[in-house]
């Protein structure tokens, strides 16, 4: 991929006020569930956060893959990221940094980031699309996401 198309990318994810993203796991008899989810954006990575006793929790515990896309709209029609990846759980320095980073509303729903209930969950992607908006193929652009 392109310098230019990461730049792109940047651009278009700074566009947005809040990252919201579609986020995918399977229950526990296989079946795909989507629900949206406030993504995390950080130097480091990709996080989401949830309750530890939300079946999207259970769910991750019980298969670490996941996918999650998010649109980018446009004046020639609508774009979009796709990834998808293992989650993995983190803990401590991790954890408060991407909540601080991205002003995470912890408060709103825990009584703070050291509440046990409250889970983050850090995003390794796989493979990575990406189509800008108005077009229709999808470029692989998963080398530029893996570190």
């Amino acid at each position: 991929m392109s310098k230019n198309t990461l730049n792109e990318i940047k651009l278009l994810f700074a566009a947005q006020e809040q990252h919201v993203v579609y986020l995918a796991t399977l229950d526990s008899s296989g079946h795909p569930r989507v629900r949206p989810v406030t993504l995390m954006v950080t130097p480091s990575g990709y996080y989401i956060a949830t309750s530890r006793m939300t079946r999207k929790a259970a769910e991750i515990r019980e298969c670490d893959k996941v996918e999650w896309v998010t649109l980018f709209p446009g004046e020639r029609g609508t774009g979009y990221i796709r990834f998808a990846g293992n989650t993995i759980e983190v803990f401590g320095q991790e954890k408060r940094q991407a909540v601080e980073e991205n002003d995470y509303p912890v408060e709103k729903y825990w009584t703070g980031i050291d509440d046990p209930d409250f889970v983050v969950f850090r995003i390794e992607p796989e493979r990575v699309e990406f189509i800008r908006p108005g077009e229709n193929d999808a470029l692989d652009v998963t080398d530029t996401f893996i570190n």
